[in-house]
């Protein structure tokens, strides 16, 4: 039985060989990467190889309609966004490639479980079992009014009644 020793930290935690063919998953990784450097080389030389008075076109923003430069604005923005999610994604793609390098690729970052396969063929950049993802995720905020987490369920107008109308006076 073949043993890696994790060298990311300082616990001397010990990981056992995966079970599957490491190969496999260093190929899509190694292709993903690459084209998420295709992407962020585009969007470089897209968005980031002129100014943005030379992607208007326009000597002067004074004759310009202000809808159009909203949309020059709105596209510059939204290429920085795309840049910033590719250089996450390539960062994550990054650390997968170094666990295969170091050995402690198919093991949970967290509880240092071994990852079922079928979750790295959907995520070969996964870090985290299932179970530990869960824990981590936040559930997503509530979409209701911050008031009704304190307001007394029986309060008039909170939504309970039963019909309208039938509130108690407010004295």
């Amino acid at each position: 039985m073949r043993k890696y020793t994790d060298e990311l930290d300082d616990l001397d935690a010990t990981f056992q060989d995966p079970g599957f063919d490491v190969r496999e998953f260093q190929n899509r990784l190694v292709a993903e990467m690459e084209r998420l450097q295709q992407g962020l080389d585009n969007i470089k030389q897209k968005t980031f190889s002129m100014s943005q008075k030379q992607s208007v076109g326009e000597d002067s923003a004074y004759d310009q309609h202000p809808g159009d430069l909203g949309t020059e604005t709105f596209e510059r923005g939204k290429d920085l966004g795309l840049k910033d999610r590719l250089e996450i994604s390539m960062a994550r793609v990054r650390g997968a490639l170094e666990r295969i390098r170091k050995g402690t690729y198919g093991f949970c970052l967290s509880c240092r479980q071994p990852i079922p396969v079928e979750r790295l063929r959907a995520v070969p950049e996964a870090e985290l079992c299932v179970t530990c993802k869960e824990k981590q995720e936040v559930p997503p905020p509530s979409t209701r009014p911050m008031e009704e987490q304190v307001m007394r369920q029986d309060f008039p107008g909170s939504g309970q009644d039963d019909e309208p109308g039938n509130e108690p006076p407010l004295s």
